[in-house]
């Protein structure tokens, strides 16, 4: 069962349109992780003895990077509220001097879409390699021979990546399409470019939002409320 499952990270014996290396993404991916939990911890540390250090403005980018990072289906933790507070002036996460620049509303939203979007890609690479795994071990192959599946292969591969990024872009669960993506065996770098581009435009205007009206921890409560809301409806029975 050990030597299985290795062959299956390590890719013996599978077919030339699947040939990703599982191990070096897992082990990469939580050595990412740690750098930024270090990054968080060394910048809170200096924040508490009230040292004007660089990690003092780092740490809140880090704790952030590392939770977009994890929101994928396996952890299907909310993320507006986070771009929100990072976007609102109830935490001050740029130095003085930046603060005072004419452009800083704007860059507030660019630094806060693009790291956010890159959290989320990461996220969606994560689950890409995890559905990997699940689709070499064989549990995924009685579904894939059903009726529905077939059909909404058809219907993905008609324009894969514009519909990859229209989807990452609307506020409404889109962890269907991934999947399809993912059991087609959809191009990696082309799947992180649509989960990039898809999230930077929404979270763009998301914290454009949060800048803009200078929402505060009740606005960001209340938006966040709603939008659980509306997900929790889909499993109220009619």
């Amino acid at each position: 069962m050990f030597n299985y499952l290795k062959n299956i990270l390590l890719h013996k014996g599978h077919t030339a349109h699947d040939r990703i290396n599982l191990r070096y993404w897992f082990l990469g991916f939580v050595l990412f992780l740690a750098v930024l939990t270090g990054i968080a911890r060394m910048g809170l540390a200096d924040t508490a003895r009230g040292a004007e250090e660089v990690s003092g403005y780092l740490w809140p980018w880090a704790l952030y990077l590392f939770y977009m990072s994890l929101c994928c289906t396996f952890f299907p933790a909310p993320t507006t509220w986070l771009v929100l507070l990072m976007a609102s002036p109830i935490i001050h996460v740029f130095p003085q001097s930046f603060q005072a620049g004419p452009l800083h509303a704007l860059e507030t939203v660019i630094i806060v879409a693009s790291i956010g979007a890159l959290g989320t890609t990461l996220a969606n690479l994560n689950e890409y390699h995890i559905f990997t795994f699940l689709l070499r071990f064989g549990k995924t192959k009685k579904f894939q021979n059903t009726r529905f599946y077939q059909k909404a292969c058809r219907w993905f591969s008609l324009s894969p990546f514009t519909l990859m990024t229209l989807m990452s872009f609307l506020p409404i669960p889109v962890d269907v399409v991934r999947w399809l993506a993912i059991s087609n065996r959809y191009r990696r770098d082309h799947y992180a470019y649509a989960s990039f581009v898809g999230r930077f435009l929404r979270y763009s205007f998301i914290a454009a939002a949060a800048t803009t009206l200078q929402i505060g921890g009740v606005g960001i409560i209340t938006v966040q409320g709603v939008l659980i809301g509306l997900v929790l409806l889909r499993y109220v029975p009619k």
